[in-house]
């Protein structure tokens, strides 16, 4: 009788290495574990959200007054009527050409935080580049310059705080109310504290453009010292395998991921007419003082609504988050329409109430279709999902909606807004009040419906 062990377990211990059967691998979403929010790698991821949107705020929301000031016969006098249509739709182009190629890039051969660095840079070269642009071309590119490195770098950033927090679910739009806070940051440094400081508005200089470079350097030194974040698809050495552009674009065989990049397009097309106009809307024709630090209270709202924004998806869908987000800005688009009539009742304190219910209306679409997205793609596939979404959101809707907006401008508006009519304003902002109404509507129709998550 022979003395070995007929039990699975002798047997497979005394077979020879290559005979024993490799363990099943296990999912990486079953073995990442990522860290708290309170946290030292919360903390700055926290911070680098905080001083992105610092430095694009710093710049943005007062630009139709820079243009304005510098239109016509006016100041530098490069500019000509619908510029300012013109020149924010060169943050949207600039969406389109490299959040997806960068996604790519962190996915597969370049460390994210080093890329970002990177794009920081690149970033602060442009503003400085658009300081001393003495032509409308030298400036609109110099603009575009900026957007192409600005956009997917914060791509990058909202791809890396999803990969490294324990519960991003909960735990990213709290991160995302970061960035919020660096947006009112700005405004009230731009539209309150410096004319404090000074005496005087710089809301029409290029000083904004200056602060708005240093913190873009700032920003780049920061990066260097945020979490190492390598390639999630890099191939170990002598494994095979590698890159494949087939499996990046498995996700846009994916129909709900197709449908939410459709509807970031749609969504923020209209909403591209606020961005570009509000600011010069409310200097030149409602004559409101400090008009970037009040622009700033809808992003006051906007954090309070991302830190309950978690709490908010347990008990609703997301496609009925979005649909409530996009019926706020359908309201307040044509309350601003209805603001143009100097003798509308109440008038000043409408204003404030749109400005204020921005917060509920950005965050409802915009946060909830980053969070959507995530779930889609997974984490392998984590940085290109959230740069197609930058491509469609930031690129392909904004450019949309910058192009009609300042086509709008130049047919309805005068080449200097401060000779604008009630009629004139009414009509630019009862476009895009109709077409948010048209995407709630193709929404409510055609979006499937999501499970709640447990």
């Amino acid at each position: 009788m022979s003395d070995a062990p007929d039990d699975p377990e002798s047997l497979l211990a005394l077979a020879p290495p290559e005979q024993v059967p490799a363990p099943a691998p296990v999912p990486e979403e079953l073995t990442h574990t990522g860290v708290d929010l309170r946290s030292t790698v919360g903390a700055k991821l926290a911070t680098v959200m905080f001083l992105h949107h610092f430095s694009v705020s710093a710049w943005i929301v007062t630009l139709s007054s820079y243009i304005n000031a510098n239109s016509g016969d006016d100041g530098l006098a490069i500019f000509t009527a619908g510029f300012v249509g013109t020149v924010y739709g060169a943050g949207p182009l600039g969406g389109m050409i490299s959040p997806f190629i960068t996604g790519l890039l962190a996915d597969h051969y370049v460390a994210t935080e080093r890329l970002m660095a990177i794009l920081n840079l690149g970033a602060a070269a442009a503003l400085f580049a658009a300081i001393g642009a003495d032509s409308e071309s030298a400036f609109y590119f110099s603009a575009l310059g900026y957007f192409v490195c600005f956009i997917p770098s914060f791509a990058l950033a909202t791809s890396m705080s999803l990969h490294h927090l324990k519960r991003p679910e909960r735990d990213f739009p709290v991160i995302r109310a970061c960035s919020t806070s660096g947006w009112i940051a700005a405004g009230f440094f731009v539209g309150w504290f410096w004319p404090l400081l000074t005496g005087s508005s710089i809301e029409a200089t290029a000083t904004p453009l200056k602060i708005a470079m240093v913190g873009q350097l700032v920003t780049a030194a920061f990066c260097l010292v945020l979490p190492h974040t390598p390639p999630s698809n890099r191939k170990a050495p002598g494994q095979k395998g590698g890159f494949s552009l087939s499996e990046s674009f498995a996700l846009l065989r994916q129909p709900r991921f197709l449908f939410l990049l459709a509807l970031a397009v749609l969504a923020h097309a209209p909403a591209q007419f606020y961005y570009s106009y509000l600011n010069v809307y409310l200097n030149t024709w409602i004559e409101m003082e400090n008009a970037a630090a009040k622009m700033a209270l809808g992003q006051v709202v906007e954090v309070c609504c991302m830190i309950v924004l978690p709490a908010i998806l347990l008990r609703i869908s997301v496609k009925t988050s979005i649909l409530i987000g996009l019926a706020i800005w359908t309201v307040r688009l044509w309350i601003l329409s209805a603001t143009a009539l100097p003798t509308m009742w109440g008038r000043e304190g409408w204003i404030y109430f749109a400005i204020l219910i921005h917060g509920f209306a950005f965050t409802l679409v915009s946060i909830s279709l980053q969070l959507d997205v995530d779930r889609c793609a997974g984490r392998k596939r984590r940085a290109t999902a959230q740069g197609l979404l930058a491509v469609s959101m930031s690129g392909i809707g904004c450019f949309i909606g910058a192009e009609l907006a300042g086509d709008a401008g130049a047919r309805l508006l005068p080449e200097e807004l401060g000779d604008a009519t009630a009629a004139g304003w009414q009509s630019f902002w009862l476009l895009p009040t109709y077409l948010m109404g048209g995407v709630f509507l193709l929404t409510a129709l055609f979006l499937p419906q999501d499970k709640k998550p447990q």
